[in-house]
């Protein structure tokens, strides 16, 4: 189920709180300056655990099997490590998720014969896909009717959101708030067939309706900055976090 997500106001990165102390690209640059062969493995594993969904997502998208799509993204992110492909990515251009995904059909183009061939389990395991494979697979019945570009996007623009709401949930665990949290999900995230209502979640939780709406209406704001600071480590600069968050807007109310 592909949650979706309150429309991003527009303002600086700092009013929504992200930082580019730590970014996606800095794991990039890590990865491709580091002298340690095993330093840059273990940043690009971190790494290739929030890009893979896409790009396993764009190939199943283009007929492969499940099992080939696995074999084909592992052997892909073995080729960015071992071939030094991400010393051709340019921060300055941007964006990562069009840097990848160009990367991969050139890799698709010039390895195919090789990537073929291997085996399952045979390849070098960059990254574990296992553990969420099933989500992967259901989120392909939302993709049928788009083009494999455009399944790709729609896979980066759910990870995204996915994530954000990852994040929003660890901290009010650790808040001790989770269950008022999964009570108002459904007025921030949506994903409901029927319309929450207010009053309801009200009673259930135990608190006047003004209490409720105040809630909301923090919550809401606190997700629009965890969703402004997943994008905002996918870009290279604060001057692309807006355009980017009005991208994946349109990416999820198509």
């Amino acid at each position: 189920m592909i949650m979706l997500v309150t429309k991003p106001v527009p303002g600086t990165l700092q009013e929504g709180g992200a930082s580019f102390e730590t970014t996606h690209w800095t794991v990039v640059l890590r990865a491709r300056q580091s002298e340690s062969a095993e330093s840059a493995h273990q940043a690009l594993s971190t790494f290739c655990e929030a890009y893979w969904p896409p790009l396993y997502a764009f190939l199943r998208h283009r007929g492969y099997s499940s099992a080939d799509a696995q074999d084909l993204v592992q052997a892909f992110f073995a080729h960015l490590l071992e071939q030094n492909t991400l010393s051709r990515a340019d921060q300055e251009k941007g964006r990562l998720r069009t840097f990848l995904l160009g990367s991969l059909q050139n890799f698709l183009f010039n390895e195919y014969d090789r990537a073929r061939a291997l085996k399952r389990g045979g390849g070098r395991q960059i990254v574990s896909i296992e553990e969420h494979l099933p989500e992967a697979e259901a989120a392909m019945l939302a993709t049928a009717h788009l083009s494999d570009a455009g399944c790709y996007d729609l896979a980066w623009a759910s990870n995204i959101v996915t994530r954000a709401w990852q994040s929003l949930q660890n901290a009010f665990v650790a808040e001790g708030k989770a269950e008022w949290l999964e009570e108002l999900r459904p007025f921030v995230a949506g994903g409901s067939i029927t319309p929450p209502n207010q009053e309801e979640a009200a009673a259930r939780l135990g608190v006047p309706i003004a209490t409720l709406r105040t809630w909301l209406s923090r919550l809401r704001q606190r997700y629009r900055e965890s969703l402004r600071m997943e994008v905002a480590s996918t870009v290279s600069g604060p001057a692309d976090v807006d355009q980017e968050l009005q991208y994946l807007y349109q990416i999820l109310m198509r």
